[in-house]
């Protein structure tokens, strides 16, 4: 349905080019370059101005003629007479160079002309009345349809009524595989939380503070207060979270980064470029098929993670979900971050249409939110990363090639 959609709206939309390429070109021939016809593929047209062909042309229709020298007797012509005027007549005999027209309902025959007068035959026929019966049959099968379909147009047009809050099966955090513990120990970086607070904090702010550009596009597909009321409801949300985080781990001052945590702050990294990059295909293939090792069969209320907040979660757009993820790394919280990955991958199963795992162009403020967590993360690399083990240099580079 969605690719039929779109090659509607691409026809629409070259059918109006094209209208008013049209429109353009003849006002330059006719206006500026004072012709008396277009030639468009050797064709031209014009408007009937009197009844002298009532029956067959009638005043108003636009006649398409094909531009030709070569006409036979009882086909309908179109001429410059001595005057200078248009006239479209029926040739009704012809004696050499000699040319005799008349208008079906005239009673005498019009002054003869030469060949070199003749501009060419009549090849179709549009009146205004079959452009309202046209109109007319649409709208009859637009009333058809509606009565076959009332509810659901009433529903989407009229009532817009909305959709029932997704819920999150629990069965998505549940699996027979036994829990796997990661004994690797590999480099450990270790992250202050009060300097994580800070750099948090400073974050936020760059958020906040950052000068928005207006995009025209953008408010026409989303309206400013939607919008704003939308940006609120993912800060809600990501605040929720993170105050979740920050009781879990009260009595934490610092957090220890292993190996395995690492790979999972390079993964989310890595998905943010993916992001900006557009690549869809590898972000689903990174998504689904993870690196790191996930934790199964655990308490969600106990995690934090309740029903509400799970299927709250789920309403954010992707970048909301990188941040999160970010944020359970840096605190540590192993049974946040796989629950928040995988309501992520659970969201990615059922968007077959892009809509989630793609930003537009237009979305400046999707494309702002990430470039932002971007370099929040790479702040808390420069300011911890005293033995050169996040790599995220090597990780964008590897993004950008695709062969990472």
């Amino acid at each position: 349905m969605k690719k039929v959609k779109d090659i509607l709206k691409y026809v629409a939309t070259g059918f109006l080019v094209l209208l008013v390429l049209l429109c353009v070109y003849t006002f330059i021939v006719t206006d500026l370059l004072k012709k008396d016809y277009v030639n468009v593929f050797g064709y031209t047209y014009f408007v009937v101005a009197t009844g002298s062909m009532s029956g067959t042309i009638e005043v108003d229709d636009v006649i398409f003629v094909k531009i030709t020298k070569d006409v036979k007797t009882n086909e309908i012509i179109t001429y410059k007479n001595k005057d200078g005027d248009i006239i479209t007549h029926r040739l009704v005999n012809k004696n050499g160079n000699t040319y005799i027209t008349k208008g079906d309902v005239n009673n005498a025959v019009d002054d003869a002309i030469t060949r070199d007068q003749i501009i060419g035959k009549v090849k179709f026929i549009i009146s205004p009345s079959f452009i309202l019966k046209t109109i007319a049959i649409f709208l009859i099968v637009f009333i058809l349809l509606a009565l076959v379909n009332f509810d659901n147009i009433i529903k989407k047009f009229v009532v817009k009524e909305t959709k029932a809050p997704v819920k999150i099966p629990d069965a998505i955090f549940e699996s027979p595989k036994p829990v796997v513990e990661d004994t690797s120990t590999g480099l450990t970086v270790t992250i202050a939380i009060e300097e994580m607070e800070k750099l948090k904090r400073s974050h936020e702010k760059e958020l906040e503070n950052e000068v928005e550009v207006l995009d025209f596009d953008e408010y026409m597909v989303e309206e400013p207060d939607k919008k704003k009321k939308r940006e609120a409801v993912e800060k809600e949300t990501i605040d929720l979270v993170v105050s979740i985080l920050k009781c879990k781990n009260k009595n934490v001052a610092k957090a220890r980064m292993n190996k395995k945590w690492l790979a999972k702050y390079q993964y989310v990294y890595r998905l943010c470029h993916l992001l900006l990059l557009n690549n869809v295909e590898q972000l689903l293939d990174d998504i689904s098929s993870p690196k790191f090792t996930e934790i199964y069969d655990y308490d969600l209320n106990r995690v934090g993670l309740t029903e509400i907040i799970r299927n709250r979660v789920f309403d954010m757009p992707i970048y909301v979900f990188l941040r999160l993820l970010t944020y359970s790394i840096l605190y540590n919280d192993d049974e946040m971050f796989d629950g928040i990955y995988k309501i992520l991958r659970y969201k990615v199963m059922f968007d077959k249409d892009n809509l989630f795992r793609q930003i537009q162009k237009s979305d400046k403020n999707a494309i702002k939110q990430v470039k932002t967590l971007i370099s929040f993360m790479q702040k808390v690399s420069n300011k911890f990363d005293n033995k050169n083990v996040f790599e995220l240099d090597k990780i964008e580079r590897m993004a950008k090639i695709e062969n990472y």
